[in-house]
């Protein structure tokens, strides 16, 4: 299976390739369509293949990257499942392209070109939003396209250290910026999601992350402190790690009792001067 996980991961490396295909062969069955440019059409035919055959070959590196286990959301699914309609799609239609039968469909070929622009936007958008969340792309957005994608009012500006909610101003924004690419709703590797307070208390299939009662011998502290060529260093390699401030705010929430829904100005375990001031510069507030 480790073959087959290591050829999976280079789906996210050619799968550029067929969708470049289906846009040069819009233009060239367009262009085709007038007089001046109908000796395009030989060239368009050789496309259909070329598409049909990457297509094939980055549907199955997707099946075999789906195998790892880690992208069974919707997103996946519905990315594994117009990746597949879009390869058989673009065969069938490559095969009528080169048949000596093509002329009888000529006037189906750039119709049909224009579906394969639709399907390889559709399946590319599932798969943007397994590497970038479902609410990439409207998280900045007016509110009435972040209720649409189910996300609520956003939080007001925090004013100062006491006001600010622990988790919902610090940590959670932190975690989601630099894990949510591989512990998301869409992409839970290790079943581990780290964009919400309940699915983090909840762990992944190693267990819990956040140990409450050995504050510092919490899986999530662990990780994000190790040496960044150990292998099980995260966020993992490719990410941008969190930042040794935003390590000592994470390190101080989980001693504090890993607390959400509460201002820091209630707490018991307030932060230490240090403390405060990286987690004013966090925030963005002056004096820090």
């Amino acid at each position: 299976m480790e073959f087959i996980y290591f050829l999976g991961r280079f789906h996210v490396a050619v799968l550029h390739i067929p969708l470049g295909v289906i846009v040069a062969l819009f233009v060239l069955e367009l262009l085709s369509r007038r007089e001046k440019y109908r000796h395009l059409a030989s060239a368009s035919a050789y496309l259909w293949v070329v598409g049909a055959v990457t297509a094939i070959v980055t549907a199955v590196m997707g099946y075999m990257h789906f195998a790892e286990g880690s992208f069974d959301s919707a997103s996946g699914i519905q990315h594994r499942t117009f990746g597949t309609i879009l390869a058989v799609a673009i065969t069938v239609v490559a095969g009528l392209r080169v048949s000596n039968t093509a002329q009888r469909f000529a006037s189906w070929f750039l119709p049909a070109s224009i579906v394969m622009v639709v399907l390889a936007t559709v399946t590319g958008h599932y798969g943007g939003n397994l590497t970038h969340g479902s609410t990439y792309l409207v998280e900045h957005g007016p509110q009435f396209l972040r209720s649409m994608a189910g996300l609520g009012p956003r939080r007001p500006p925090v004013e100062s250290l006491e006001a600010a909610d622990p988790f919902l101003d610090l940590v959670g924004p932190m975690l989601t910026q630099r894990c949510s690419r591989c512990h998301s709703d869409d992409t839970r590797e290790a079943d581990l999601n780290l964009t919400s307070h309940a699915s983090i208390m909840r762990g992944g299939e190693s267990g819990p992350v956040v140990s409450r009662a050995r504050p510092q011998a919490s899986e999530l502290l662990s990780r994000i402190t190790l040496p960044r060529d150990d292998e099980a260093f995260m966020p993992a390699e490719g990410n941008t790690p969190l930042t040794e401030a935003q390590v000592r705010i994470i390190e101080w929430w989980l001693t504090a009792g890993a607390p959400v829904d509460t201002v820091i100005g209630e707490l018991d375990s307030q932060p230490d001067p240090a403390t405060a001031t990286l987690i004013r510069v966090e925030l963005g507030l002056s004096g820090g």
